[in-house]
């Protein structure tokens, strides 16, 4: 999000859609480990298995995930500390892709309410060029929602890169065979933060002149969803 400091309505977009996003999307993934639910109340907690009561808004942001997305853009929110089970490990995915897609929704109806046209938009513009401010998009309120739209649709597109501890990496990574040196393999990459040195690299190096490689990602997966307007 630095970036975009050179397009401050951009910025506020951005702010805005990650500090709803990702807020919402932990209080989704919690309430299916509250009691009567389908587990047990389950804690948020930070990269590292450090748990801490889910107490107040700030305890719905990653500082790794937040730090991810004021550098690159895209970032993620807390790991739910619950009984892991295949049904629960889905469901988490679920809820991240289902609360930054109606997000992401949301942003691209205001924008087209603005003035803007969503249709043809992934033929101008790619998801990064937004996340870093490079585009003008006509006025306030085209920019804030272009902004809020597209990093909802940034940090939907990373729940689905199988690196720990995003939604998708805890999935892959919890079901290694259970050979003794699968399991010591997963637990360094599920309880340490090899993932997210990992990630961060991978969405702050330039590659031979091109965007970092998971940026390169979401704007391949993000213009397919906006080609499909």
């Amino acid at each position: 999000m630095i970036y975009a400091l050179r397009e401050p309505s951009i910025l506020l977009g951005l702010l805005a859609g990650f500090l709803i996003g990702v807020p919402l999307r932990a209080a989704l993934q919690r309430q299916f480990t509250r009691p009567g639910g389908l587990r047990r109340r389950g804690r948020l907690s930070a990269v590292g298995g450090h748990s801490r009561p889910a107490l107040g808004w700030p305890g719905y942001l990653d500082p790794y995930g937040a730090v991810a997305a004021l550098l690159s853009g895209a970032g993620w929110g807390p790991r739910i500390e619950a009984k892991r089970t295949r049904a629960t490990d889905t469901l988490m995915l679920v809820a991240a892709l289902a609360v930054h897609g109606a997000l992401a929704a949301v942003g691209l109806a205001a924008y087209a309410g603005a003035g803007g046209s969503v249709s043809g938009l992934h033929d101008v513009v790619d998801v990064s060029m937004v996340l870093h401010g490079s585009i003008d998009a006509g006025s306030l309120a085209r920019n804030v929602s272009l902004g809020f739209a597209m990093v909802n649709l940034a940090c939907g597109v990373l729940a689905l890169v199988p690196i720990p501890p995003l939604e998708l990496g805890v999935i892959v990574w919890s079901r290694l065979p259970r050979s003794p040196g699968a399991r010591r393999v997963a637990f360094h990459v599920l309880e340490e933060q090899w993932g997210v040195a990992v990630i961060l690299l991978l969405l702050l190096l330039p590659l031979a002149g091109q965007p970092p490689a998971l940026l390169a990602v979401i704007n391949a997966i993000g213009g397919a969803i906006l080609g499909a307007f």
